[in-house]
């Protein structure tokens, strides 16, 4: 009797089918109860269905791949992809390292990458299908670790087996998929190796990135931004011994920012070699051990704000410094013995710097025996200290400016354009006491190349024809002195100098124009 009319035959009418079928023993005594048996269904369809297989019907809008499908014939006894997926979502099929960890690559085409119930049409579909021996399976991960051993990631997972060896007696299989030999052999490897490696190193505390040595983090973090390094720091023992590494911190660019208390000592500790603190708010600092030298070389403290103990405290812990800016800053006596210190400075902004004194300079002149710029611009500077600068002028000093000494006289300025012999760059402007003796005292420098005279009146015109003399002077500038007629009768008199070129000086300043990221042409960011 066939399956549809099976029904048609009421239970009662046999007995031979009510003794030897107990099923319907059981429905005979509790007809409310619902059958389990496949054969009350009418359609063959109804009966794949009850028992999980699915007729695999092709997705309209999957895109076939170009290569031939193989058919094959439908197994009542095993259930649908998506069937399993949902009972255990933990459970994937099994796809090679690169399809997983590398789908753009050009070697891994995945057909269909989305878990729903479509139909495979790539030759590999029926070998999806069938359980993969070990061998099979220690086969395929060895090739495609030889493919894509070129990738990162390719790399660190050839090199893992290394790092997981097998114990005595346990197949290499067990490193793959977590399984000890003699259990679940007859059970199908589902699991992808390379997540069944990461959870094992997980379970078993192993750090996958422990395969690099030191200089391969240091090259990797060479890379992260301060910030971001400051978290690595967090991760572990290891990784803030490397993070701390000082070939990482050298430069700090902190301009703008609030510092809170004590972090300053911090910075310190990074052991950098340039930092900018430019228009910074910069916390107290008040540190009771002993001070111990940094490798700070160009520190510019440019219009930052900052009490005078912590200054010290700083200029204390950076007797190697080279370039120093401390623009806008209120100095003490202490911190210009401290300046004064630093044999090795070689450019010092002092532009409207407050508190400069006549004993502040002696120390800063006598002790910096290599200065070659120093900018003390518009600092007030009283007679007494005018005196000394002119008088205790360092010998290799090369670039000055003096700009708004307005009781500079020209003695003054004979005085010093005879011990400046080395001058290159000279700037007198807004030094409004000057006269032509002035100008005749530096006409007699022989290096000079550029001269600054912007807004000293009481110059005559005709004057400063007599520069034409200089050899070496290449830029003059002049500026609200001179009306346009006068400006270009001078430009006829001396025409092999160029005249009103630059209205801003540049001599020791940390930074010109718009070079906001950088301190005396260094980059202060990574």
């Amino acid at each position: 009797m066939s399956v549809n009319n099976f029904d048609d035959v009421h239970p009662l009418s046999s007995g031979l089918d009510e003794v030897d079928s107990p099923r319907k023993r059981m429905r005979i005594e509790s007809p409310a109860r619902k059958s389990w048996s496949l054969t009350d269904r009418k359609t063959d369809q109804e009966v794949l269905q009850e028992m999980g297989v699915s007729f695999l019907d092709s997705d309209e809008n999957e895109q076939p791949c170009e290569t031939e499908t193989v058919a094959s014939p439908l197994k009542p006894n095993l259930k649908r992809k998506h069937d399993i997926e949902n009972v255990n979502p933990n459970v994937n099929s099994i796809t090679s390292p690169r399809s997983k960890y590398s789908p753009r690559s050009p070697r891994a085409k995945i057909c269909s990458p989305s878990p729903g119930p479509s139909k495979a049409k790539s030759p590999r579909s029926s070998e999806k299908s069938k359980p993969l021996h070990p061998t099979d399976l220690e086969s395929t991960l060895l090739h495609d670790y030889v493919i894509e051993e070129e990738t990162p990631m390719g790399q660190s997972v050839a090199v893992a087996p290394r790092y997981l060896p097998a114990s005595p007696g346990q197949s290499p299989l067990s490193i793959y998929t977590g399984t000890k030999d003699g259990q679940d052999k007859d059970k199908d490897v589902s699991h992808s190796p390379i997540a069944e490696l990461q959870l094992t190193n997980y379970q078993t505390g192993v750090d996958s990135f422990s395969v690099l040595s030191d200089e391969m983090m240091l090259s990797v973090f060479r890379w992260l931004p301060k910030r971001t390094l400051a978290h690595c720091m967090l991760v572990c023992k290891r990784w803030h011994r490397v993070a701390c590494d000082e070939t990482l911190w050298q430069r700090l660019d902190l301009g703008n920012k609030t510092l809170n208390k004590n972090a300053l000592g911090r910075i310190l500790g990074r052991l950098p070699v340039i930092i900018r603190l430019a228009s910074s708010e910069i916390s107290e600092w008040h540190p009771t051990s002993p001070p111990e030298q940094s490798r700070v070389q160009y520190l510019d403290l440019s219009m930052t704000t900052i009490d005078p103990r912590t200054l010290d405290c700083l200029l204390e812990r950076c007797g190697g410094v080279k370039k120093l800016s401390l623009e806008s800053i209120k100095v003490q006596d202490s911190t210009c013995q401290l300046i004064g210190k630093c044999s090795n400075l070689e450019t010092l902004n002092l532009t409207m710097a407050q508190g400069v004194t006549a004993e502040g300079l002696t120390a800063i002149l006598e002790g910096c025996v290599s200065l070659q710029s120093l900018n003390i611009s518009w600092c007030n500077l009283s007679e007494a200290a005018l005196t000394v600068l002119v008088s205790k002028l360092p010998q290799k000093l090369q670039r000055l400016n003096l700009g708004g000494a307005r009781i500079m006289t020209d003695d003054m300025v004979a005085t010093l354009c005879s011990r400046g012999s080395r001058l290159l760059e000279l700037d007198l402007s807004d030094c409004s006491r000057l006269g032509a003796k002035a100008v005749t005292s530096v006409a007699l420098l022989p290096r000079l190349e550029h001269l600054a005279l912007s807004r000293c009146y009481l110059l005559p015109p005709h004057v400063l024809t007599k520069l034409s003399s200089m050899p070496s002077l290449q830029y003059l500038e002049v500026w609200g002195m001179l009306q346009t007629a006068s400006l270009n009768a001078l430009r006829a008199a001396l025409p092999a100098i160029q005249v009103n070129q630059f209205m801003f000086s540049a001599i020791a300043r940390p930074t010109v124009g718009a070079r906001r990221t950088s301190i005396w042409g260094l980059r202060t960011r990574d």
